[in-house]
């Protein structure tokens, strides 16, 4: 099958806009905040320097996000093949992350409140093995408009790649299967018994 091709929405552009504003306006809300007592304390004088002190610091990080946003959304590309999921990220150095079908134990879909309730967007998080026991996932494709068909579509893939590797003998799968197991338990059964005789 042909790989299926996604973007983020350009809602995911006015998040990111939106997100790094409200974080620099809880900056100037942080420092007007610590320039009120410094002022009762200090004089006014003082409480100017907090301010300005907080809004440059703001300015340093804040100018540079507000340039660099469109560059970085316009880099994301994902693009789900038969067995795997690529992601291509990067404003200067180009990054792009192959997840093979292989190596994932879930998919999970996120929302967050601003997803829902603004903009209508979702993400898809890619857990794989190397990634169990640890918070977050190998890759995320942040910014879909329609997440659950993004969703659907890995999974099904996902489903047929893992069909595609199973043994094609079924027979032959439940009796080594069986077989196997057979083993163990005599094995577990014989370590059991050893111990048991040590123990009296």
């Amino acid at each position: 099958m042909e790989p299926q091709t996604y973007r983020p929405s350009s809602r995911y552009l006015a998040k990111l806009f939106l997100l790094i504003t409200i974080i620099a306006m809880a900056v100037m809300a942080g420092g007007l905040l610590l320039s009120w007592p410094i002022g009762n304390d200090d004089g006014p004088e003082a409480a100017q320097t907090v301010i300005w002190i907080f809004l440059l610091a703001d300015l340093v990080w804040y100018v540079p996000a507000l340039l660099l946003v469109g560059p970085y959304y316009r880099s994301l590309k994902y693009e789900i093949h038969d067995d795997e999921v690529i992601v291509y990220v990067g404003i200067w150095t180009k990054s792009i992350k192959h997840v093979p079908f292989r190596t994932v134990t879930n998919l999970k879909t996120n929302r967050d409140i601003f997803d829902r309730w603004f903009f209508d967007l979702g993400s898809l998080n890619v857990q794989t093995a190397g990634m169990s026991g640890k918070t977050g996932a190998e890759e995320s494709l942040v910014g879909l408009p329609d997440v659950q068909e993004v969703y659907e579509l890995v999974r099904s893939r996902l489903r047929r790649y893992r069909g595609a590797m199973a043994p094609t003998a079924a027979g032959e799968e439940s009796d080594s299967g069986t077989g196997t197991l057979a083993a163990i338990l005599t094995e577990v059964r014989a370590i059991r018994s050893a111990v048991d005789k040590r123990d009296t």
